[in-house]
Formats: C-alpha cells, structure tokens, sequence
C-alpha cells in the first residue's frame, strides 16, 4: 500500500520532475558552485545530465551550494556539503511528516557543516573555506526547505514567482530593520555579506521554512549568481514560459551569462504535478514564507519572519534578538562577497569616506560593512590562533 501524505492523498500521485545547470560565468576561473538532484526513496542521485522524474514517499532532494574560500577551497566546500546533505538524508528514516522531514534536514545540514570544517581544520589550504546552502525536499505535500547564506528558492505560481527563502545577508537585515528599502537595497552597488556559511564554524543553524504545494507549482533554487544578475521580473518571464526543466535551466543560465556573467551560476528547476497535489484554490492561494521552528508544535512553531536572520541581524547590532539560537550560529564568522566584476572587494573599497556613511543608502550599507568586516577579522583571528 503506498505511503499517504497529509490528508490521505497517495503520496506516489504527486510528481517531480528536476533539471540542473551550472556554469562559471565570464569573470571566474573557476566554478565553485555545486548541486545535487536525487530521489530518496530509490537513492540515485543526478548530476543534471537528463531530466530526473520520480514518483514516492519523500522524492526528491534538491540542493544548491555556493562556496568561498579562496584557491580551490569554495569548490571543495560546495561539492563535500551537497554530497554530505545527500547521503545523511538518504540514511534517515522514512517519513510524510513535514515538520518530521524539516528535522531530519537541520540535522543532515549540521553534519554537513562539521564535515566541511573538520575538512578545513585538517588541510591548510583550505581553511577559512565555506558555503552557502539551499536544499528542499518534498513530504506531505509540501516543500521543505533549508537555507544558509544568500543563495536562494523560489515558487512560480499562476504567473506569480514568490521567494521562499529569506538571505541570511547585511542587505536582508537592513531592509528587515527597516533602515533600506527594498527598492534601495536591489539597486545598492556596494558589496553584500552573508551573515553566516555552512563550514566556516564548528555548528551553523539553518532557517527551516514549509510551503504548502500545489499542481502546477515551478521550483527553482539558484545561486546569486543567478538571482543578482538576472532579477525577479527576468527569472518569472523565463520560468513560466519554458516548456520543460530542461529548458527553464538552460535559458536561465544562458541569460545569466549573457547578462555580464560577473559570478558562478546555477539553476536547478523543479516541475511540480499529479493528482496528490490539490490545484491553486484561487488567484489569491499563492506560496508564501513559513519559517518552521523545530522546538515548538503545532501553530507556536511556525513564523512569517525569519527568526534566524533576525538573530544573527542582531548579533552584529541591526534590530532586536527574538531569542535564543536552536543551536550556536557562525553568525560572527563573515564572508566578504561581490557583486560586480574584478577582484573581491577590500573592507576600504566597501566603507567610503566617513563623512558620507550616513549620507545614502549605499554609504548606510558600507559602513555597517565596515563593521561586519572588522567584527569578521577579530572573530577569525581567534579561530585562527585556537587552532594553532
């Protein structure tokens, strides 16, 4: 008999169809991103040669990483964490519980964390290396979700394209204490940080988030090398008119690349269908954020805002502390990124004069760069010397 998801829907009825694409752009020697598809219940995994198509209890698990480090340690951090997610999950249990699954992926996502920081620990020419990280999986009929860093996922519906996910950035934060706009924060040419990496410290918390899915639903999970150079306005018209995953991938990297290349790309795109899946209820049933908090039951453990992003926000002095961390954050361990062409900027290059840092959005946005980026070199020289 097969597995049910939530409400006695078959969980077989619900269909999966992915396809992943990456390429180094036009600035990189190299490309440090890396992603996975592979379906947990018959435990094969993709590398996006051919589009993967299943049917079962838990499907598919996607994920998307991002890395940094220097040489060939992004690389390095990106493949090992993807791959470590993978087998960790693929080991776990069985289950149609969402909020069951989203445990089982903190868990995976913490022992990819030790795995790529024990990693960097014993190689010296990989220390300081780390990676974002967006994986989901499908159970219940819903889309699980992990995220660390600033890569992101997205949901096209009914011509709708939604971002599930919240960066764990200095941008996010600053919009979120409501000292950017988004308007100002998507058109800022200063330097972005993330606030915290997966491998950069010995624990990391992930932001769980759950989206109720629907027939028809479009997946994509990107790099910011994607989302940054394309927009949201790009990625909804290239989503939802393409006729496959196949095609959706391909011409979202394409235009990526096109449109200046200035880091890695990757796109991973997911078709959504079966019978399992009710269809939108209206044009209002759209995907929305739902950030899951694994200590709590029932209604207490879902939220609208990121209590993740908030708490490392707060860490570095942007807005209120909501609470404790679930587990120790590396939310004091930064990582310098760029948007634009050329070599990583410099904390000089991003902080400006200090008579104009309260002057514009972008002077706002360098100086509490230049804060992040101070608290990040004290934070890591004392790793540094601890680990001597």
């Amino acid at each position: 008999m097969p597995t049910t998801a939530e409400g006695g829907t078959p969980a077989a009825a619900i269909e999966i169809e992915a396809y992943g694409k990456s390429d180094v752009g036009q600035v990189r020697d190299g490309n440090e991103d890396a992603f996975a598809i592979g379906d947990l219940d018959q435990g094969e995994l993709w590398n996006g040669e051919g589009a993967a198509k299943r049917t079962g209890a838990r499907g598919h698990l996607l994920v998307v990483c991002d890395g940094m480090g220097g040489a060939s340690g992004g690389e390095v951090a990106a493949e090992l964490a993807a791959r470590t997610l993978w087998r960790e999950l693929r080991a776990s249990q069985d289950t149609d519980q969402p909020a069951v699954f989203a445990r089982l992926l903190r868990r995976a996502v913490r022992v990819a964390n030790a795995r790529v920081f024990d990693e960097s620990r014993r190689e010296a020419a990989l220390r300081g290396m780390g990676t974002t990280l967006s994986a989901a999986g499908v159970c219940g009929g819903h889309l699980v979700i992990a995220q660390v860093g600033d890569s992101r996922v997205y949901v096209l519906r009914a011509g709708v394209l939604v971002q599930v996910t919240r960066d764990q950035s200095l941008v996010q934060a600053l919009v979120g204490a409501g000292q950017l706009t988004p308007d100002e924060a998507r058109t800022s040419s200063v330097a972005s940080a993330i606030l915290q990496a997966l491998g950069v410290g010995p624990d990391v918390e992930a932001s769980l988030s759950l989206v109720e899915l629907r027939r028809g639903d479009r997946v994509l999970l990107c790099s910011d090398g994607l989302h940054n150079q394309l927009g949201d306005l790009a990625i909804n018209a290239i989503l939802g008119t393409a006729a496959s995953v196949k095609v959706a991938a391909d011409t979202l990297v394409a235009a990526a690349h096109s449109a200046g290349g200035a880091d890695n790309i990757t796109a991973l795109v997911a078709f959504v269908d079966g019978l399992g899946l009710p269809p939108p209820a209206s044009e209002d049933d759209l995907p929305r954020f739902v950030e899951f908090d694994p200590d709590e039951e029932g209604a207490r453990a879902l939220h609208s805002t990121s209590y993740v992003v908030r708490r490392l926000a707060a860490r570095v002095g942007i807005g209120d502390d909501p609470g404790g961390p679930v587990v120790p954050a590396t939310g004091q361990h930064l990582a310098l990124r760029h948007n634009a062409t050329g070599p990583r900027p410099t904390i000089a290059d991003v902080a400006g004069p200090a008579s104009a840092r309260l002057g514009s959005a972008s002077a706002r946005l360098a100086w509490w760069a230049t804060v992040l980026g101070l608290a990040a070199v004290a934070a890591l020289a004392g790793w540094w010397l601890a680990a001597r």
